[in-house]
């Protein structure tokens, strides 16, 4: 667990000191008044489950919470403080504050071993889900140097609903069950909220999906709030600093930067500022070559 940890900071460090500039993506779509983009009409808070590196001995397990603003055509799937610690990345005051917050985790961690994680992003990836378009556009990060984008088709996902019934929230609602990319998907939807969208990717049923697991139980995402909003689906912060790249390309580049980052950081953080060395345990992947990396798709090996 601690190893994970030390990633971690090596990542939030990383991304306090900032992107370079890359190809830019194309912003959402903006409503009929240009100086607004378009507006959700429901939010959905989703506690959000994943085993992320596993072995055959372990699991790294991670609970955060995804944040879904929609309305019948438009969507955005994020996490709330990953997006707040990009806006203050995006004006240099903001950056000046965010690297003396984390400059002062660091010395304490140093010298007590102590982790406080409450200025780190949980989720550095964001979804928009298009009608409209027919698009699904993600954006994600690995580091400073790793800021990445893509677009495809929306959806995609072969749905059989069951006849099974169960209450989320207070809204009856229904089971589906679809295979996606490497993984085969029990989801629970709602026919009273007549939007076609869920968490992460999924979507496509007659009705919101308020929960939804993968068969091996490594991901699962569970709504535990849901309220009238009309707040804006506003695009990623420092949106020129992503490169577009393929789905695959992005996967294969998360993964090879979790393998490596974990030397990387165990280097920078057994170094105390005191001079003085942190006795850290040994990388995971160090130790097991052949540690596998679940991701919630499967097929880009």
């Amino acid at each position: 667990m601690k190893t994970i940890r030390i990633i971690t900071i090596f990542l939030a460090l990383c991304i306090a000191l900032g992107a370079c500039a890359k190809a830019s993506p194309k912003a959402p779509r903006r409503a009929k008044n240009k100086n607004e983009y378009p507006r959700a009409e429901i939010m959905v808070s989703y506690l959000c489950h994943e085993e992320h590196l596993k072995t055959d001995a372990k699991a790294y397990t991670a609970e955060y919470q995804m944040i879904l603003l929609a309305n019948g055509t438009e969507s955005k799937f994020y996490n709330a403080k990953c997006e707040y610690i990009d806006s203050l990345r995006s004006t240099p005051s903001g950056k000046r504050m965010y690297r003396e917050i984390f400059s002062n985790i660091s010395r304490k961690y140093a010298e007590t071993e102590v982790f406080d994680d409450s200025a780190l992003p949980e989720n550095r990836m964001f979804i928009f889900k298009s009608r409209n378009d027919s698009i699904t556009s993600l954006f994600d990060r690995n580091g400073s140097s790793s800021a990445h984008y893509y677009t495809e088709p929306l959806g995609g996902m072969q749905w059989q609903i069951v006849d099974s019934t169960r209450m989320i929230l207070g809204y009856e609602c229904v089971m589906a069950e679809t295979d996606f990319r490497g993984r085969h998907w029990t989801a629970w939807f709602a026919p009273e909220i007549p939007l076609q969208d869920g968490p992460w990717k999924l979507c496509g049923l007659p009705g919101l999906i308020l929960e939804a697991a993968d068969s091996t139980g490594q991901h699962s995402f569970t709504a535990d709030g849901i309220e009238s909003s009309d707040m804006e689906m506003t695009p990623v912060y420092n949106m020129e600093s992503y490169e577009k790249v393929s789905r695959i390309e992005m996967l294969a580049a998360q993964r090879e930067f979790l393998l490596k980052g974990d030397t990387m950081s165990r280097m920078l953080i057994q170094n105390a500022p005191d001079g003085s060395k942190i006795d850290m345990p040994e990388p995971e992947y160090e130790k097991n070559p052949d540690l596998h990396i679940d991701f919630l798709e499967t097929d880009y090996h």
